[in-house]
């Protein structure tokens, strides 16, 4: 349980601040709404399968999921700001 909360504590504020940048940048709103709800439920997925204890492969697949939502956001919200 220690674990799955230091990963949270690790993960969580760049999402916060990555996901309050792009909401500022404008997105198409259902396009914010699938990256933002398809963060979370990667990382309640992540949760899961890290308190079921699963193999590493399966917790992988589901951080991967997440990180590529926050990269996208991130590039995405650098682009804006870059003024492309």
């Amino acid at each position: 349980m220690r674990r799955i909360h230091q990963n949270d504590l690790e993960n969580l504020p760049f999402f916060l601040v990555a996901g309050f940048l792009y909401v500022l940048t404008g997105p198409p709103l259902l396009l914010a709404q699938w990256l933002l709800y398809g963060y979370v439920a990667s990382r309640l997925l992540h949760f899961a399968v890290y308190l079921r204890a699963s193999n590493h492969e399966t917790r992988a697949f589901f951080w991967t999921i997440g990180a590529l939502i926050l990269a996208f956001m991130t590039i995405r919200t650098l682009l804006v700001a870059l003024g492309y």
